[in-house]
């Protein structure tokens, strides 16, 4: 298979590149910013999604059998729909030239778990039924009712990623995986606070198995993928051991509280400040997602987290610390 991967200097793309070439498949990556690993450089096409007529000379110079389209802005930081503009609108571009490409048997369209978020009932009971909390949630709403009207005659599956995580991950080591290994990062809650992560190679594993799977299985279907929920302190807890061989310690949340109000007021003139509201209720709330059923499909490359946060520390103190000053001398 000839596979066009959009967006794939990010994160998961980096990781779904190195997967799918050691399986042998040819790969062109379309992005507008050229890979962060050097190896990639040559896979890569520089291309912007919203420039649809560029991204449609690619296609047809090069007859691609599949797309996996991960090129999207994925930040929270934003309250207005037009900075997102890259997620939907980027996205009817991608599915015009798959209609008008006859060679592209199968596409994978990538959405977010943000697309639902109730306190009233966790999960939704209808792939369509949708309650975004932010503004990036809907831009992601709108891209997957785009790919539902798009009637595409290719094989066609909408993945929700959870809160990935590992190797690659520019934000995470500058950023939570820092204040853990100095010591700075404290829980606000004692109760158990379900999440749902996915380390970013069974997430590969995943997004690759829904790649080869029988249409049957696969189309016009919703897949989250990553890992089964867990309590956020036993993820983090383990991150603190591998890191620095002791246990996370428990703060009052009023502490978070008033904390979070400073940080409101600095991010209001663009100061960083590690917490502010929206993070610390993602800290204390329950967010589950359904990748029970992704999971039971198609399996995860190594299910064992301590193995994974293993592996990841493991590339931050090695490939990955030239990315960042603070790794460096780790």
């Amino acid at each position: 298979m000839k596979i066009l991967v959009t967006g794939g200097s990010g994160f998961i793309g980096i990781n779904l590149i190195d997967f799918l070439l050691e399986k042998g498949y040819n790969i062109i990556n379309y992005d507008k910013s050229k890979p962060i690993k050097e190896a990639h450089m040559s896979f890569w096409t520089e291309g912007d999604i919203m420039d649809e007529k560029r991204l449609s000379e690619t296609c047809e110079k090069n007859n691609f059998d599949a797309i996996i389209h991960l090129a999207a802005r994925t930040d929270t930081l934003s309250n207005s729909l037009d900075d997102y503009l890259e997620n939907h609108v980027g996205t009817q571009h991608v599915l015009n030239v798959i209609k008008n490409n006859s060679s592209i048997k199968r596409a994978i369209i990538t959405s977010t778990q943000y697309v639902y978020k109730s306190e009233k009932k966790p999960f939704p009971s209808a792939d369509e039924e949708f309650v975004p909390h932010t503004v990036y949630g809907q831009s992601k709403v709108l891209t997957e009712q785009y790919t539902r009207q798009a009637n595409l005659s290719c094989e066609w599956t909408i993945i929700r990623p959870t809160n990935i995580w590992g190797p690659w991950h520019m934000r995470y080591p500058n950023e939570l995986w820092k204040l853990v290994d100095r010591g700075l990062y404290f829980h606000p809650v004692n109760h158990e606070v379900i999440r749902t992560y996915g380390y970013v190679k069974n997430v590969v594993h995943q997004i690759y198995k829904i790649l080869t799977a029988p249409a049957e299985i696969i189309n016009h279907k919703v897949f989250y993928v990553g890992d089964p929920s867990v309590d956020s302190y036993k993820f983090l807890n383990e991150l603190s051991y591998q890191l620095r061989n002791k246990k996370i310690k428990r703060l009052h949340k009023n502490i978070f509280k008033t904390l979070a109000k400073f940080g409101d007021i600095f991010h209001a003139v663009k100061i960083p400040f590690p917490i502010y509201t929206v993070r610390f209720k993602n800290m204390i709330e329950d967010y589950p997602a359904p990748t029970e059923t992704t999971v039971e499909i198609f399996g995860q490359a190594e299910a064992d987290m301590r193995k994974n946060i293993t592996e990841t520390i493991s590339w931050i103190k090695g490939e990955g610390k030239q990315h960042f000053k603070y790794w460096v001398n780790k």
